[in-house]
């Protein structure tokens, strides 16, 4: 099982974790991972609701698909550590 690695040692704001349940980052790191394309990558496709075989293409339904941007959250830690601020530790 894969353990999550996070950024900083400070806590996801709970109205965060309401909004956004899959998150890892609090708001300011979230803010800056958008330089790196942000924290989820975001598809979606459309399907049609026409009849199978059919010429008329009825697109009326989108779904989603979202991962985690796992190399967007590996340059922001090298950001953070190579900064200094990765190298203190609290307690």
């Amino acid at each position: 099982m894969a353990v999550a690695r996070v950024v900083m040692f400070e806590g996801v704001d709970p109205e965060r974790v309401e909004a956004l349940p899959e998150t890892r980052l609090c708001a300011e790191h979230a803010r800056l991972i958008v330089k790196y394309g942000g924290e989820f990558i975001v598809t979606g496709k459309q399907t049609s609701l026409g009849k199978g075989g059919s010429l008329k293409k009825n697109y009326g339904d989108v779904s989603i698909d979202k991962k985690r941007n796992t190399i967007a959250l590996e340059k922001l830690r090298a950001e953070y550590e190579q900064s200094g601020e990765g190298r203190q530790n609290p307690g």
